[in-house]
């Protein structure tokens, strides 16, 4: 599995939308054990509380790439960053660290 090809094609077709809207961009950083690890970056326009935002996003990766639609769950890294723009990537701080486990029978 391409983990970078799938984050490019993710990027073309739903982050650039979700980065302009609502200061939020999202990145597959690796997939194991049919387990995704995904990355979430919000700025000061996202409003969903952590959890929804993990649960959400976990199932919007699963159910557009078909190479994921395997996945039993999702570890969530959430950073929150006050400006939109960051030159210094040491004030960025992961506040939420989130575990999603999928329904069985949700997947078939």
């Amino acid at each position: 599995m391409n983990i970078d090809s799938i984050n490019k094609r993710h990027f073309l077709k739903y982050n650039v939308q979700y980065r302009l809207e609502y200061d939020l961009s999202t990145k597959l950083v690796k997939y194991e054990n049919c387990i995704m690890f995904i990355s979430i970056h919000i700025g000061t326009n996202w409003k969903k509380t952590p959890y929804k935002t993990a649960l959400d996003i976990a199932r919007n990766w699963r159910e557009v790439h078909p190479e994921l639609k395997n996945a039993v769950g999702a570890k969530v890294y959430i950073v929150e960053s006050q400006n939109t723009i960051e030159e210094n990537t040491s004030e960025l701080k992961i506040k939420y660290k989130k575990g999603i486990l999928f329904d069985y029978w949700h997947k078939n």
